[in-house]
C-alpha cells in the first residue's frame, strides 16, 4: 500500500516554538510554567481521527482508573483495501516526558492489534474505517496520568502512522474549579483541591494545568499553590499565563450535503464531491454548539444523510473555505485553516491565498460528513489584537483541570482528578 510515513517529531515547548511540520502561536506563557508535547506527526494517508470516552463522541479523552470506562478511537485511511495496524501506550509524567517501562504502567501486553476495520460504502472516496476500545482484555493500565497512544504499521513500533494524548485519572481528589476574567479580556483558572483522604504529601509535590476548548497542547500550569485553610490548596494560573482573547472559532456542518446558511453549493459532478461554504467573516466570529467546545469532530452522532453507517457511508467531499479578514485586506503575514480535522496542526500546506478581486482569502481542504470546529491563524500580530478584542467576547469556553501529585517512588506524576467548567 503506497503510503508516505511521516516519522517526524514535532516538539512544542509551551506555545513558543516552531517547526517545519507544525508551526505554533507566537507568545508563550510569559513567566508561567512551560510544558513540553511531543506528538509524531500524522501520515498523509490517515484522516478524520476520533478518541474519546466511549458513548460520547463530544467528550474529551479521559477516563478513570479501573473505573469500567473506555476510550474509543476511530479513524479512517484514506484505501480501497484496509490492513492490521499496531497500537502501543506510552506513560508520561505532567510535562509530557515519556517516563516509564511498560511494565510500570501496563498489567498486560506491551502492545495491541488494531483489526476491527471495513471499507466505506458507496462512497465516491474510498476509504477504510478503524475502530478500536480499550482498556480491554489485552490492555489494562496500572498507573493514572498523561498517556500517548501511538497507531503504526503491523508489529513496526517505530513506523508511526500518528499518535494522540489521552488521560487515565484516579478522581480521588476533591476540585473546586472557577475562571475569573479581567481588564483587557484575561481568563485565570482558579482551582480549589482538598488532596486525596489518607495522603499526608506536602503542597509542592501537586501542581494543577488548565487547557482550554480541548487543546491540551496548549496546556498553561500553576506550580506554587497557596494553602488556605486545613488541607485544602488554591491554585491560581499566574496572571502572565492567563489565558488571552483568541480569535473565533467557527462550525463546519456537514450533517447534509446540501445548500443551505452555511454551504453556498454542491457540486456532486466532481470527484471528490465540491462544497462551496459561505465566507467567514473575522469581525462577525462563529456561532459554536455547546458540544462543540471541547474542540472535537463529530461524524456518527450528527451525520443524516449517509445511506447506512455515516462512519463507513459518509463521503470525503473537498471543502472549499473563504476567510474575509476585518478591514477586508491582505495581512502581514500567511493565513493558515486550522481545526479539528487535522489535530489543530498549524501547518504552512494548509495556508490560504489572498484572491484580491473577493477580498478574501481561500483555500480548500479534504473532509470527512460530520461537524468539525476549526479557526484561522494569522501571522500578523495585529489583526489578531483587533479580532481577539472585537469577536467572541463573552462566549463560553471549555476549561479543564488537571491535578497531578508527584509520587517519589516512581519518580513521575498521578494524575488524581480532572474537572471541567464553562467560562466566558
Amino acid at each position: 500500500m503506497p503510503r508516505r510515513l511521516a516519522l517526524v517529531l514535532v516538539l512544542l515547548a509551551g506555545c513558543a516554538s516552531t517547526d517545519e511540520a507544525r508551526l505554533a502561536e507566537p507568545g508563550g506563557y510569559g513567566s508561567g510554567d512551560e510544558v513540553g508535547y511531543a506528538l509524531a506527526r500524522t501520515d498523509e494517508g490517515i484522516r478524520t481521527v476520533q478518541l474519546y470516552r466511549s458513548g460520547d463522541e463530544g467528550s474529551l479523552p479521559v477516563v478513570g482508573l479501573r473505573s469500567g470506562q473506555t476510550l474509543t478511537l476511530e479513524f479512517d485511511l484514506l484505501a480501497d483495501y484496509g490492513e492490521p495496524f499496531s497500537v502501543y501506550f506510552y506513560h508520561a509524567d505532567r510535562r509530557w516526558q515519556r517516563d516509564l517501562l511498560p511494565t510500570e504502567y501496563l498489567q498486560t501486553f506491551v502492545s495491541d492489534d488494531l483489526r476491527d476495520y471495513e471499507p466505506s460504502l458507496g462512497t465516491e472516496v474510498r476509504y477504510v474505517h478503524y475502530t478500536y476500545e480499550f482498556p480491554n482484555q489485552n490492555i489494562q493500565f496500572l498507573r493514572s496520568g498523561n498517556y500517548v497512544l501511538r497507531v503504526t504499521e503491523p508489529g513496526d513500533e517505530h513506523a508511526v502512522l500518528f499518535e494522540r494524548a489521552f488521560f487515565i485519572s484516579e478522581q480521588s481528589a476533591e476540585v473546586d474549579f472557577a475562571v475569573r476574567s479581567g481588564p483587557g479580556s484575561y481568563f485565570q483558572p482558579l482551582a480549589r483541591v482538598n488532596p486525596p483522604s489518607g495522603l499526608d504529601s506536602p503542597v509542592y509535590d501537586y501542581n494543577v494545568c488548565f487547557a482550554r476548548n480541548g487543546r491540551f497542547e496548549q496546556v498553561r500550569c500553576a506550580t506554587e499553590p497557596t494553602l488556605i485553610g486545613g488541607s485544602l490548596f488554591e491554585f491560581l494560573l499566574p496572571r502572565p499565563s492567563a489565558f488571552g482573547p483568541e480569535g473565533p472559532l467557527y462550525e463546519l456542518d456537514l450533517s447534509y450535503l446540501q445548500a443551505g446558511p452555511r454551504i453556498a453549493a454542491v457540486d456532486r459532478q466532481t470527484s471528490p464531491y465540491v462544497v462551496t461554504l459561505a465566507p467567514d467573516f473575522a469581525r462577525f466570529g462563529g456561532d459554536l454548539f455547546e458540544d462543540a467546545l471541547a474542540g472535537q469532530t463529530l461524524v456518527s452522532t450528527v451525520v443524516q444523510d449517509a445511506a447506512s453507517d455515516p462512519d463507513i457511508a459518509g463521503e470525503y467531499v473537498e471543502a472549499q473555505f473563504a476567510y474575509v479578514p476585518q478591514d477586508e485586506r491582505e495581512l502581514a503575514g500567511p493565513v493558515i485553516l486550522s481545526g479539528s480535522f487535522n489535530d489543530w496542526v498549524i501547518d504552512p500546506a494548509h495556508e490560504l491565498v489572498w484572491n484580491p478581486a473577493e477580498q478574501r482569502y481561500e483555500g480548500s481542504l479534504l473532509v470527512k460528513q460530520g461537524r468539525h470546529v476549526y479557526r484561522y491563524y494569522a501571522d500578523d500580530p495585529a489583526e489578531r489584537e483587533r479580532i481577539a478584542r472585537t469577536v467572541n467576547l463573552g462566549r463560553p469556553s471549555l476549561y479543564t483541570a488537571l491535578v497531578y501529585l508527584y509520587d517519589p517512588a516512581f519518580n513521575t506524576d498521578r494524575l488524581v482528578s480532572v474537572s471541567n467548567v464553562l467560562g466566558r
